[in-house]
């Protein structure tokens, strides 16, 4: 782009007729290059001093969840930097596809997911055995109903209890959530064990229903005799 002299109005007014692209060029490229370099230096929190919550459900719920991860992160966790929640959706054709990629980055610590993409995850052991975690007293499951959060181990057939039924955690329906026939799960490389289980304990203690239940052994194969259980 160069001017002929003398420099006139009429040569100025041709120049940025026919050269106007350019300009507009320039600041298409210097927007992309700020937005790359802001992308690439911005600061990130490291994975302990974050926990994230990935909930399967309809996106228009995501302030109501993220304002439930703020309750959680001032109440029992304010130490860590970041504690989020987000809705994700999934591609019918290429869903569990989607999930694959997520959970091999390590993208989210906790997910709420489908009975059928939860039983994905686990048959893949990309899920952490919650039993022991009850057993020590870490997670409180008391009267919860967990049969359907196990799945039977490839290289044992024992069943392993890999996640946590919501259909009762039905304090998540006020945050835009559907539990019913949802799974609560702990990635394997969350990256955050601590955190991530006082989050998901959080969720089992404080988001469940009023309505009278029956307790079920939490180990499968074992019958318990029915008793009626107020949940707190």
């Amino acid at each position: 782009m160069q001017f002929k002299m003398p420099i006139t109005a009429r040569k100025i007014r041709n120049h940025f007729h026919y050269s106007f692209w350019k300009y507009l060029l320039l600041v298409v490229i210097a927007i992309f290059g700020w937005n790359l370099l802001y992308t690439t230096t911005r600061y990130r929190s490291p994975e302990n001093l974050k926990v994230e919550f990935f909930a399967e459900g309809n996106t228009m719920a995501s302030d109501a969840l993220q304002g439930l991860a703020d309750k959680i992160h001032k109440e029992i966790m304010p130490e860590m930097e970041e504690v989020t929640a987000t809705i994700v959706t999934f591609d019918n054709a290429y869903g569990d596809m989607q999930l694959t990629v997520w959970v091999s980055a390590g993208q989210g610590d906790i997910y709420l997911l489908s009975k059928d993409r939860f039983k994905t995850m686990a048959n893949n052991e990309a899920t952490i055995d919650l039993q022991p975690l009850i057993d020590n007293g870490t997670l409180n499951a008391d009267g919860l109903d967990l049969s359907k959060g196990y799945v039977t181990a490839a290289d044992t057939g024992k069943k392993v209890l890999m996640g946590i039924p919501a259909d009762q955690l039905t304090g998540l329906d006020q945050y835009g959530l559907v539990t019913k026939d949802m799974v609560l799960c702990v990635l394997s490389n969350n990256g955050n064990d601590e955190y991530t289980l006082k989050f998901l304990n959080y969720l089992l203690e404080n988001l469940r229903g009023t309505s009278e239940t029956t307790t079920v052994s939490a180990t499968p194969g074992v019958s318990e005799s029915p008793t009626a259980t107020i949940q707190p």
